[in-house]
């Protein structure tokens, strides 16, 4: 037992104080100032600092005891054998963390209530106490595995960064991709729409994604009111929660540091900066992908496995409604890693996985299979199909479309259809065509790609297919800066835990991150049909992941000098060449690459002197070696944040806003064409009718009102026959035809009517049609009453 010296406990408290000692009632007891029956006397500035220290205490540590310092205590002596040697602080922290150390250990704690009157002359600095047992409180922290003060702090920077960088200046990308755009608004203000993911509230035709991503824009848009902000808004957001996520799935097997580390990376990817601020579904698939994953870990602490994976299972389906196919890539990953490295007997393993997989399926086809079960006439046409079916999106224009180049996304020619299934003819119509003929030739149907594969920028929009693709001058400097760290760092904590158990959890995390890595570097180097380079986003996380868990263990090989030292040397030069290589692919800021050139050379050379061990020189060798890895990717960063970005290819770095020439460029149509059709609507479902959503989405953009795209996204969707657009038009739904008169004057993308149908559509409205003076230039409208 032990007190103050100054007797400010009045020890008539001490009897009853130890009777739990001498009943084993209790292995440790204290008494306490702080409980209702206590009689304190002391001054504000005392009573205040302690319990606000207390109160740290509890909250940070999660502990019962309720006064840590009162000066008044006792233990057992088997107790005392087993707790002080664990005991570091030899100062005023040391009863606090004997406490704490005790109720760890599980020891019952006894408080008793004191009289306690305080020592005006103490000569004890009570700022300068709390101070270092704060940090002393930090210290102990760490022993337990939890982050410490100065962690906590980091992690609680980190946040509040990436929030101002992804939320400052948001609606400078205006409605971004007026497609998605058009989709999220018409979701804000129909269920029907906000269900299957239709482009208009009329439901004419769906996006070419599943609707998650639009539910979510719509939720917002109903919550705040469709803007640009309430639009972009939940992007970044999803952002910030990915850049917590990887924080915290690193830190939780590999520490705060690596945690930070990866972090830090993350927020501070191109790609991630670019499309945490859009309105594209790739945000909210990174966002997915990475919770997956983070669940999907937990499986390996063995509690619970079967919850954790049903889990992972469940944002694994959550990522392919939000991308399709593309959600998926993780999940063999998982599965094998599971299968061969999780501590269940084998057959455990296999059920655990059972019980997922249905889980996974459930989450993962539960929209598709409403889609195909709802009848035609009660939901829009699904987009990008040529036979209205949902599978023909999944695997067609969605999967080996954009895998083999048979099909893919905007630009390109018509054409191309995998021969894969028949869809029935009932299926055909879309709630338009009611109970119409489908169109001629779609009968029988063929697993429709839609064939909107091409267009420029080489093949699928991102060059030559091919090994180094990723680091070519269209995918590259949206992701590639550290790829090689995060595959060096792979390989060294694989190498360094070979003789681990097999259910090692450092390593099957890395395996796990390496995995998604190759998955995707793969995937996107084989990929002919249709690929953008923003797409490279879901890397991301792997990379920032695998960068954060390697730095530590390549900066602790060369200060320790182990035979794998030369690592680090190795890292700093390739990364080094690599920023200049990409960095050559502009010529933007010349000085750029003489700061990475330099920083870089200078280190590698560094690390390679022997008197590269002294403290100064190993902060300077990191501070050199962090500024030749980060400053490419940071000021391409900033520059992309800076930077207005719109159109359906928007691209990440200086000078960089969406690829010329494409698709859903302009989000505002001609305001005199918006007053003309809203003054002249005489109640149709549409406000306009047109040939693709590179027409429909600036006018229904600037008028709240929904326009029929009969040709879908960009204008081969054949929705319609001529004989059931008529029928529309003889029911007064649709009174206006619109084309944009700047376009081209045959038919196709260029939005003057798409093959087939849509190309006939186009000739009868030109003939029946009567030309109307709306009072601007920019288009041609038709007057279709007449033809009714």
């Amino acid at each position: 037992a032990y007190m103050d010296i100054d007797l400010s406990t009045n020890l008539d408290s001490f009897k009853p104080m130890i009777a739990p000692l001498i009943t084993g009632d209790a292995g440790l007891v204290t008494g306490s100032r702080l409980m209702k029956q206590s009689r304190t006397t002391r001054g504000f500035k005392r009573e205040f600092i302690s319990r606000c220290y207390n109160r740290i205490i509890r909250t940070t540590m999660k502990t019962k005891f309720v006064d840590a310092q009162c000066g008044f205590k006792a233990l057992r002596r088997d107790v005392a054998q087993k707790l002080l040697p664990h005991i570091k602080d030899t100062a005023w922290f040391f009863d606090t963390e004997l406490l704490i150390k005790a109720e760890y250990n599980g020891y019952k704690i006894h408080e008793e209530p004191v009289e306690w009157i305080e020592d005006t002359d103490s000569r004890v600095d009570v700022v300068k106490t709390a101070t270092e047992d704060i940090k002393g409180l930090s210290r102990v922290r760490q022993e337990y595995g939890q982050s410490s003060f100065g962690e906590m702090a980091a992690f609680g920077g980190l946040l509040p960064f990436t929030a101002i960088f992804y939320l400052w200046n948001l609606t400078i990308n205006g409605m971004a991709n007026s497609y998605y755009a058009a989709a999220a608004q018409a979701a804000s203000t129909n269920w029907t729409a906000w269900l299957f993911g239709s482009l208009d509230a009329a439901n004419f035709v769906s996006v070419d994604k599943p609707p998650i991503s639009m539910m979510i824009m719509g939720l917002f848009g109903r919550l705040f009111g469709f803007s640009s902000w309430s639009m972009l808004l939940p992007h970044a957001l999803a952002g910030i929660a990915t850049v917590a996520l990887v924080y915290l799935v690193v830190r939780r097997w590999y520490g705060a540091r690596a945690g930070l580390i990866a972090g830090v990376v993350m927020a501070l990817t191109p790609a991630a900066a670019l499309m945490f601020r859009f309105n594209n579904p790739d945000s909210f698939l990174t966002l997915f992908l990475t919770a997956s994953a983070y669940i999907f870990l937990r499986a390996f602490e063995g509690s619970r496995p079967v919850l954790w994976l049903s889990l992972a299972g469940l944002f694994t389906g959550l990522a392919f409604n939000t991308k399709m196919l593309q959600g998926l890539l993780l999940l063999p990953i998982m599965t094998i890693i599971y299968i061969s490295f999780a501590r269940p007997k084998f057959t455990t393993r296999m059920w655990h996985l059972g019980v997922a997989g249905i889980a996974t399926i459930v989450s993962t086809f539960w929209w598709s299979i409403l889609v195909w079960l709802t009848p035609a006439v009660n939901r829009p046409w699904v987009g990008s199909t040529s036979n209205n079916s949902i599978w023909s999106l999944i695997f067609g224009y969605n999967g080996f479309g954009r895998l083999l180049g048979d099909g893919g996304g905007p630009g390109g020619r018509p054409g191309g259809m995998m021969q894969m299934g028949a869809q029935a003819a009932s299926q055909t119509a879309s709630p338009a065509t009611q109970a119409m003929t489908p169109p001629i030739g779609m009968m029988g149907g063929s697993f429709g790609v839609g064939g909107h594969g091409g267009g420029p920028g080489g093949v699928g929009f991102g060059d030559e297919t091919g090994v180094l693709r990723i680091f070519n001058e269209s995918f590259g400097p949206n992701i590639a800066w550290l790829i090689p760290v995060a595959l060096i760092s792979a390989g060294l904590v694989i190498w360094l835990l070979r003789r681990a158990p097999r259910h090692n959890k450092e390593r099957i995390g890395v395996l796990l991150w390496l995995g998604w890595l190759l998955m995707h570097v793969a995937i996107f180097s084989m990929t002919s049909g249709t690929i953008h380079p923003y797409y490279v986003v879901a890397m991301a996380p792997a990379v920032a992941a695998l960068v954060g868990i390697g730095a530590p263990y390549i900066w602790q090989a060369y200060t320790r000098r182990t035979k794998v030292a030369w690592i680090l040397p190795l890292s700093i030069a390739l990364t080094t060449i690599l920023s200049i290589i990409m960095l050559g692919y502009s010529n933007y800021w010349p000085w750029l690459m003489w700061l990475v050139m330099i920083a870089g050379g200078v280190a590698a050379i560094l690390t390679l002197l022997p008197l590269s061990q002294t403290k100064r020189l190993k902060q300077i060798i990191l501070g050199l070696a962090i500024t030749a890895g980060m400053a490419a990717p940071i000021i391409f960063s900033v520059s992309t944040v800076a930077t207005a970005h719109s159109g359906s290819i928007p691209t990440a770095g200086p000078g960089a806003s969406a690829m010329s020439n494409t698709n859903n460029e302009s989000a505002r149509a001609e305001s005199t064409l918006v007053s003309f059709l809203l003054e002249n609507r005489h109640g149709t479902t549409w406000l306009a009718a047109v040939n693709s959503a590179n027409e429909s989405a600036p006018i229904q953009l600037s008028s709240g009102q929904p326009v029929m795209a009969i040709g879908g996204f960009n204008g081969s969707d054949p929705t319609l026959t001529l004989s059931q657009f008529k029928q529309l038009v003889k029911q007064g739904k649709v009174r206006y035809y619109v084309v944009n008169s700047g376009q081209g004057k045959s038919g196709g993308p260029s939005g003057m009517g798409g093959p087939g149908s849509n190309s006939e559509i186009l000739t009868w409205v030109k003939s029946a049609g009567s030309k109307v003076d709306y009072g601007g230039t920019q288009y041609t409208v038709y007057d279709l009453a007449a033809a009714a």
